[in-house]
């Protein structure tokens, strides 16, 4: 039995079980609930601990160190994982899943992260719309930038892409592909292509930016997690990092949509990253890469 209790230092933890029974849509569960074989508790009476990001709870002693599982929600730089909070890791933490592990001890692992995302559908949309992109006005890391030299040169070579975001308002806005801010689910739902470009590349690291496309049945045009193939194989379109190749690849998808779209199947994608469907996975500590 895996009775739950989630601690973060970025969200109120009561708040974290409303997301994930809501991500994870565990009205459909029929093994979920206060007397079935899993549950998120807001209560002390837990079997299980999750810990996201750099949270550092008191853990009674009757919990076992492998019932106690990290999970980082952000890239390595911006977690602020300090020798305190690595320490208390070493000493309370079975398996820590982060995106790129470096020079970092146990039991810091390189794994997917079960990153939070946008309301699943049911049912996969129907596509009439071709490709879409989104921007901030954030310019710090490299996935900033690149979207917005995307951005331009989807400008400049007059391509059909919608692009939707905050950024829109530093261009010009008589450009007919600036759509501005949108809705949860709107730059997805209605087409065929979405391009995803993380902020920083890394091993293991994925986000909302390749998993809402796929939970809209919208293939990902992507650049960001170098071992993205193993976790959806045959389900993305990858980009290089270099401009021309790039606009290239965009302009071939334009021509020929069909030989680029890919078949995804839904509940396939489900499984890979709803946290209560990889329980199993994650304290029983098998390899990351199975999970």
């Amino acid at each position: 039995m895996y009775k739950l209790k989630i601690f973060s230092n970025f969200i109120e933890d009561g708040a974290c079980k409303r997301v994930w029974e809501r991500l994870c849509e565990t009205k459909d569960m029929t093994n979920y609930g206060i007397d079935k074989n899993i549950y998120i508790t807001n209560d002390d009476d837990y079997t299980h601990v999750l810990i996201l990001n750099t949270a550092m709870p008191n853990i009674p002693e009757h919990i076992p160190k492998k019932n106690v599982v990290g999970l980082a929600f952000e890239p390595w730089p911006y977690l602020d994982l300090t020798n305190i909070f690595v320490d208390y890791a070493q000493k309370n933490i079975g398996k820590y899943y982060i995106g790129t592990k470096d020079i970092l001890p146990e039991p810091f692992v390189v794994s997917f992260s079960f990153m939070w995302y946008m309301t699943p559908y049911r049912t996969i949309p129907e596509k009439t719309k071709m490709m879409s992109l989104m921007i901030s006005t954030k310019y710090e890391l490299h996935g900033h930038r690149y979207r917005h030299l995307l951005a331009k040169q989807i400008i400049l070579n007059n391509l059909p892409i919608d692009i939707y975001g905050t950024g829109c308002e530093i261009y010009s806005p008589e450009y007919y592909q600036l759509k501005g801010n949108f809705k949860e689910r709107e730059p997805y739902e209605d087409y065929m292509f979405h391009i995803g470009i993380e902020n920083m590349q890394t091993d293991h690291y994925f986000s909302e930016k390749i998993i809402n496309p796929l939970l809209a049945g919208c293939t990902p045009i992507y650049l960001g997690c170098l071992n993205i193939n193993n976790y959806f194989p045959n389900n993305v379109v990858n980009l290089t990092g270099d401009i021309e190749n790039d606009l290239n690849i965009l302009v071939n998808i334009l021509k020929e949509p069909l030989s680029f779209k890919k078949e995804i199947e839904l509940q396939t994608i489900k499984n890979k990253i709803y946290l209560l469907r990889n329980l199993d996975k994650i304290y029983d500590v098998k390899e990351p890469e199975t999970i």
